[in-house]
């Protein structure tokens, strides 16, 4: 007769107790998951901590709430009465109710460049950008400063401003209600600054500026119009690759240089025209 200890002799072996360097692997993903807190081993019973005496009726006119109980609403009034970026940087803490808010490590702020050619406009933040609050930080970054050199321009010299100024948590893709909600401040900004015309790079600023449907690949290097409003005209507005993807095939790179020419040509026609004035 087998006992007990046989049994468990058979078919429970010793785990492995996890190194220090898995352990703090672990705790890394969830943090990048978005976990903010941590949980009790032992199941709370919530219910019996609710009082059980059901609230007096109340009467049909609203309660009035208090300005901690408001809820906070994106791109608001607060927004429309910034005179300048810090003042709208400080006024999109209103912003703060979004998820991504509460979960990123840095900000991405915009950049205003007087007499700049454009502005330029980044995707939602990838890694590097989330660790250093740079906008295109690391790879991107070069990769970017090459496409620009080629076409005679340096980043010191753009205007520029985040689609989306927070990453999301692991890196997920931002959602259509997340975009939204940005929406506002990155329309507000593109007003402050008073760019000649906006060069986009990536699917998620075109989207915001043009349309839930826009389509990059229909698009890109391709002149369209945006109503931004407070500006009196619509800025002209080139959709282009993101520098990330042009690693992806030889078709994104000379798509991407296609583009450049296209950029090339707007800002010599300028160039020939301010001579000429």
């Amino acid at each position: 007769m087998w006992s007990d200890a046989n049994l468990n002799g058979c078919f429970m072996t010793p785990q492995p107790v996890p190194s220090r360097a898995e352990l703090l692997a672990a705790l890394q993903l969830q943090y990048e998951w978005g976990v903010d807190e941590a949980l009790s081993e032992e199941t709370i019973d919530r219910l019996s901590e609710a009082s059980r005496v059901l609230p007096e009726r109340t009467s049909g006119l609203p309660r009035v709430q208090s300005p901690s109980e408001a809820p906070r609403v994106s791109g608001g009034a607060a927004l429309d009465q910034a005179q300048d970026l810090p003042s709208l940087i400080a006024a999109s803490n209103a912003l703060d109710d979004l998820f991504l808010a509460r979960t990123a490590t840095h900000r991405l702020q915009p950049i205003h460049v007087e007499q700049a050619p454009f502005m330029l406009i980044g995707e939602t933040p990838d890694a590097d950008e989330d660790r250093s609050g740079v906008l295109f930080a690391g790879w991107a970054g070069e990769l970017l400063d090459r496409m620009l050199a080629s076409a005679g321009l340096k980043r010191a010299s753009l205007s520029m401003a985040p689609a989306i100024p927070w990453r999301p948590p692991g890196g997920r893709g931002v959602t259509e209600q997340e975009m939204r909600s940005c929406r506002p401040l990155l329309l507000k900004t593109i007003a402050l600054c008073q760019p000649p015309f906006l060069v986009t790079m990536g699917v998620t600023p075109l989207r915001m500026l043009i349309g839930d449907q826009a389509m990059l690949g229909r698009l890109r290097g391709k002149w369209v119009e945006v109503s931004i409003p407070g500006l009196s005209n619509p800025l002209p507005l080139l959709p282009m690759r993101h520098p990330l993807q042009l690693a992806a095939s030889p078709a994104a790179r000379r798509n991407a240089w296609q583009d450049l020419l296209v950029l090339m040509e707007r800002l010599a026609s300028e160039n020939k025209v301010q001579i000429q004035s």
